[in-house]
């Protein structure tokens, strides 16, 4: 931070953006306890109907039924429930270690745990400001806050609690900010 900049709101994210990394650690339990089943005495699949036609078949025409085995299939359904159990820490991580700042000089949006990327706009900089919510977002009390800087550069902030005042907070502290700056016209007068 600089040396006169002080922080003017720290922005409270609802509990929600959490729901994303849960679901993954859902899926992964769900594979996981797939794998146990299919690692078990007899594999879940082999009471399924179609399993039976499906052997039925294979008797017919070979005479012997050609089959993966289920420490195979349980093998793949454990490395699905793996890649869902990392994508959820990788979720957790991400969302946890995500911070949004307002000060008197620049918004800023902070992420990292190891390594840290940090998004910066400069108040002089922002051209506008505008919000975004889903009607789940309306009901929990949630959005997105989109603050467009000059370019293409847009500074996104997810899941902010209570978005109507943070934006009106961003928004009084903007028109205070370019009333205070002359302009060409005003310094051309005097």
């Amino acid at each position: 931070m600089l040396a006169n900049e002080q922080v003017i709101l720290k922005v409270r994210r609802n509990p929600l953006y959490l729901t994303r990394g849960t679901v993954d650690l859902v899926l992964a339990g769900v594979f996981y306890s797939l794998y146990r089943s299919a690692i078990s005495g007899g594999p879940f699949w082999d009471e399924w109907r179609l399993i039976g036609l499906y052997r039925n078949m294979m008797m017919e025409f070979f005479d012997q039924v050609y089959a993966i085995p289920a420490t195979w299939t349980g093998m793949a359904l454990l490395l699905i429930g793996l890649y869902f159990l990392l994508k959820c820490v990788r979720r957790y991580l991400h969302q946890l270690s995500t911070a949004y700042q307002f000060t008197n000089a620049r918004v800023m949006k902070r992420s990292g745990v190891l390594g840290v990327a940090t998004q910066e706009l400069l108040l002089r900089s922002i051209d506008g400001v505008s919000r975004q919510q889903s009607l789940l977002g309306r009901l929990l009390g949630y959005g997105t806050l989109k603050i467009a800087g000059r370019g293409s550069e847009v500074l996104e902030w997810h899941y902010v609690s209570d978005l109507d005042a943070v934006k009106e907070t961003l928004e009084k502290r903007l028109l205070a900010r370019s009333s205070r700056i002359p302009t060409l016209e005003t310094s051309a007068d005097s």
